[in-house]
């Protein structure tokens, strides 16, 4: 018997290890708050990126620069990366003589550089009319201190000033309307607590055209019947709302959000794989189908 209770003892204290391992994993991958300013190198890099914009726009890029720098902010060093993004805690502070016209997100410009013959990128951001942050590949921590780089290219995505975003007023509506195909076996899993009208196939298209990487067939299926859905636990995204987040090797476009993670697509692949990305920082390629992988979840969810 006492031998019994010792196993029992030691099978305790290594599960109690194996999750105190997980969570400080999970704990060092997490975004760090800091209200410290930026290194010498991004210091460098953000000159040449003021210089890729007009007077009017390099203003209000160092106006924002400027609020920011001192106030909370996130960054996180990956594996491969690190990224940085403003923090606040209420809406834009920023005043309208500082704000971009564009409020919606997308990739402003790209910086290849190198230092000591290693390639490097950074890519800088723009959502809620500003700049939201940026992301350097590789992980740049023992170059952080450099001053000077070389710049090998630059290329500037979105004019921030412009009105080329298309908007779109999304229509709840008062009644679940009756859907086709997987769509429809999802819905007799669980009651939508949400649905939207669906957007003409025109919008749709340019949406479309605006993210890059292709989504999945069966993810379109649901877009051409409703403009998002949303459940309990979880909600798809209507492609008017899908955003980017920016992880250790690249963008993922969300299409489904859950309360521990993201479904989501990786940018550049043309293939539609899919990909689990869990808000601990770990990233699962998925190879099963869109369709698949929602029903399935709904079904454990229910059991």
């Amino acid at each position: 018997m006492k031998t019994l209770f010792i196993s029992i003892a030691i099978i305790i204290v290594i599960i109690g290890l194996a999750f105190l391992v997980l969570f400080i994993a999970a704990r060092k991958r997490r975004p760090k708050e800091t209200t410290k300013g930026f290194t010498p190198l991004e210091k460098s890099l953000l000159e040449t990126f003021y210089n890729l914009f007009d007077d009017e726009l390099s203003k209000k890029l160092k106006a924002q620069i400027a609020h920011f720098e001192p106030k909370r902010k996130w960054r996180q060093y990956w594996e491969k990366s690190m990224s940085i993004e403003f923090y606040t805690d209420h809406e834009n502070p920023l005043t309208d003589t500082e704000k971009f016209n564009r409020n919606d997100e997308h990739k402003l410009a790209t910086i290849r550089f190198k230092v000591n013959e290693e390639k490097y990128s950074i890519e800088f951001n723009s959502y809620e009319r500003r700049l939201w942050g940026w992301k350097i590949r590789p992980n740049p921590k023992r170059i952080q201190k450099v001053t000077s780089v070389v710049v090998t290219s630059k290329k500037v995505h979105t004019d921030p000033n412009s009105f080329a975003e298309i908007l779109v007023e999304k229509q709840k509506l008062t009644a679940i309307p009756k859907f086709s195909g997987w769509l429809q076996t999802l819905v007799e899993i669980q009651t939508p607590t949400e649905v939207f009208q669906p957007i003409k196939e025109v919008i749709l298209k340019k949406y479309s055209q605006q993210i890059d990487a292709r989504l999945p067939k069966e993810y379109l299926e649901v877009i051409k019947q409703t403009e998002g859905i949303n459940f309990k636990d979880f909600h798809i995204l209507g492609i008017s709302d899908i955003r980017t987040t920016g992880l250790d090797d690249r963008n993922y476009y969300h299409l489904a959000e859950f309360d521990d993670g993201i479904i989501a697509v990786k940018e550049g692949e043309t293939n539609s794989s899919l990909y689990s990305c869990q808000y601990s920082g770990t990233i699962e390629q998925l190879d099963i189908n869109f369709s698949t992988i929602i029903l399935e979840k709904q079904k454990n969810e229910t059991v």
